[in-house]
């Protein structure tokens, strides 16, 4: 069974690799820390079937003992283990030089509460999820924070990428240094408008979601990464190039690309 040999390899634990597939795409590395053996079993079987590198961990500890040797892009906490929790894990990965690198954070959670989710953020989650999810939609997130986080392609660094991204606040129109216009929303307009004012500096969450009338709260906050995440996929399929928006760990958002307001 899949499955059981998964999981003895990983018991010890080693990355379960497909051959071939790494090469093609370095980007895909995830380490899956879940203490119910059943779950962590599906998790790990399912992503490797999916194309991924997987390393399954049932403990704080027993990550810790392979990492930063072992290298990820991405990780899949549980947020109640034993021990150490995944806030731990969060925390420490960020605090940490090996983690001040670009590495993906996804936390599962049987919880609801609001103080929960906000917790996990400010640890440095990029996302998280209900452990009612979905395994396709647990993919999908794993995939889209990993198009967030993987280095330009050579295409974005032409110099047609070093011109200035241009907000028309006006008329509600963003233009890409490739030249390609793009019709914006309301909110999607406001957002770029705060984050254009300071390029460069992590403007704040709370920052963020005043300027767009909302509050501090799980909705909010799910509105406000919806938002950034729909305008990158917009921004993506109309101009052709990323939009430099990027979480900024336990703050908020910054733009790191260089930009400026049109009149």
């Amino acid at each position: 069974m899949l499955c059981a040999s998964i999981c003895y390899k990983l018991s010890n634990p080693v990355i379960a690799h497909r051959p071939g597939f790494h090469e093609m795409n370095p980007f895909n590395r995830i380490a899956v820390v879940e203490d119910e053996p059943g779950l962590l079993g599906d998790l790990v079987e399912f992503l490797l079937l999916r194309g991924f590198d997987v390393a399954g961990f049932k403990s704080a500890e027993a990550f810790f003992a392979a990492w930063p040797a072992a290298a990820f892009d991405l990780l899949l906490l549980d947020v109640a283990l034993p021990g150490a929790s995944g806030l731990d894990i969060a925390q420490r990965v960020r605090a940490s030089a090996a983690g001040k690198r670009d590495v993906g954070i996804v936390m599962l959670t049987a919880l609801d509460a609001d103080a929960g989710h906000l917790q996990g953020l400010d640890a440095g989650a990029d996302v998280y999820l209900s452990k009612r999810s979905s395994l396709d939609v647990i993919e999908a997130t794993c995939r889209s924070v990993l198009r967030r986080l993987a280095p330009a392609s050579s295409g974005e660094l032409s110099g047609a990428a070093r011109q200035p991204w241009r907000l028309n606040a006006a008329s509600w129109r963003l233009q890409a240094p490739t030249g390609a216009w793009l019709d914006l929303t309301q909110a999607e307009v406001v957002l770029l408008a705060v984050l254009f004012e300071h390029p460069g500096t992590a403007i704040p969450r709370e920052t963020l979601l005043d300027r767009l009338g909302k509050r501090e709260t799980l909705p909010g906050l799910r509105g406000l990464e919806n938002t950034t995440s729909r305008l990158r996929r917009k921004v993506q399929a109309a101009c052709g190039v990323e939009l430099p928006v990027r979480p900024s760990y336990g703050k908020g958002y910054t733009f790191t690309g260089p930009c400026e307001v049109q009149a």
